[in-house]
């Protein structure tokens, strides 16, 4: 756990969202068994979160403790359970998003996806072929969308 410089009582806060392919179809039971890990070592660690589902790709934000957060980053880049991880933003937070919630989970269809960010298909298989190179993808504006909303 890393200490701030100012306050010796206060975490470097850090997060990560990325996004990657299932390397297999994870059926909603494997999926609960799946949050249910999770959720009990974020609890540990101190890592909360949000996990979505969109078009069979995870997409995930998780905040904690700086050393805790790179230590399972560098886990997640190398779990077999998913491929092709795209890291979609990562920095310093000063207070958590999800103070509550060890990992919330939504699974979010295309239609809320097209309300959100406008885009009528967001083709997410693409981005692996053809990473996004103008700023930030969209589908970052539909993850901080329920992270704002889950949060409040």
């Amino acid at each position: 756990m890393s200490l701030n410089s100012t306050n010796p009582y206060k975490m470097n806060l850090k997060y990560v969202s990325y996004m990657s392919n299932q390397a297999q179809i994870l059926k909603e039971d494997d999926i609960e068994k799946l949050l249910f890990q999770i959720r009990e070592k974020n609890k540990r660690l101190a890592i909360t979160g949000l996990l979505l589902l969109i078009q069979g790709k995870f997409i995930q934000y998780i905040e904690g403790p700086e050393d805790e957060i790179e230590k399972v980053y560098k886990k997640i880049k190398t779990d077999p359970r998913h491929n092709q991880l795209i890291l979609l933003d990562s920095g310093e937070v000063n207070t958590r998003q999800f103070k509550d919630w060890s990992m919330a989970y939504k699974k979010i269809e295309d239609e809320v996806v097209e309300k959100i960010t406008g885009y009528k298909n967001l083709e997410l298989d693409d981005l692996f072929q053809n990473p996004y190179k103008e700023g930030k993808h969209p589908v970052l504006k539909v993850l901080y969308n329920f992270t704002k909303a889950l949060a409040s």
